[in-house]
């Protein structure tokens, strides 16, 4: 369980500062824009901390079971075939995000010799968001299957 720890920390440290980070940027673009000058790179810088801010939060969600889930057919199965039909679900996420994380770090490798118009920045480094997030989650939904899966968590998710 410390690892576990260690990761949704340094998740939450990530998203915070990512936040804070996309914040003081906008702001910045913003009242410079009030002055007539446009801060050249804050508009990609934005977009950068958007998409990671965006895939890291997805992560930390399925870490707190905060994912959107629809219960209503989940509901009409027995108590027994419940847990069964969660694995099985939770397996099929899991073979997602394995997609995911290996085309995702494919794309950005093979993006990393683009470069952005303003700040010069290999464009991979968007694209990297995809599978980092992908291991997180695989990782997150493993930890979730091995732990106790309960019926209630189904019924407070709406």
């Amino acid at each position: 369980m410390g690892l576990t720890r260690i990761l949704v920390k340094v998740l939450t440290w990530m998203c915070i500062i990512t936040i804070t980070l996309l914040t003081f940027i906008v702001l910045l673009q913003v009242i410079t824009r009030f002055f007539n000058y446009s801060m050249p790179g804050t508009e990609e810088l934005s977009r950068l901390f958007i998409v990671w801010l965006t895939f890291l939060g997805s992560s930390l969600a399925i870490y707190e079971k905060m994912h959107l889930a629809v219960n209503y057919f989940v509901n009409k199965f027995r108590t027994k075939y419940r847990r069964i039909l969660y694995v099985l679900v939770n397996i099929l996420i899991i073979a997602f995000y394995a997609v995911l994380t290996y085309y995702g770090f494919m794309l950005s490798m093979s993006a990393m010799s683009q470069t952005t118009s303003t700040l010069q920045m290999p464009v991979g480094i968007s694209y990297l968001a995809i599978p980092v997030s992908g291991l997180f989650s695989i990782y997150f939904i493993a930890i979730n299957l091995t732990g106790s899966a309960t019926e209630e968590e189904g019924e407070t998710a709406s």
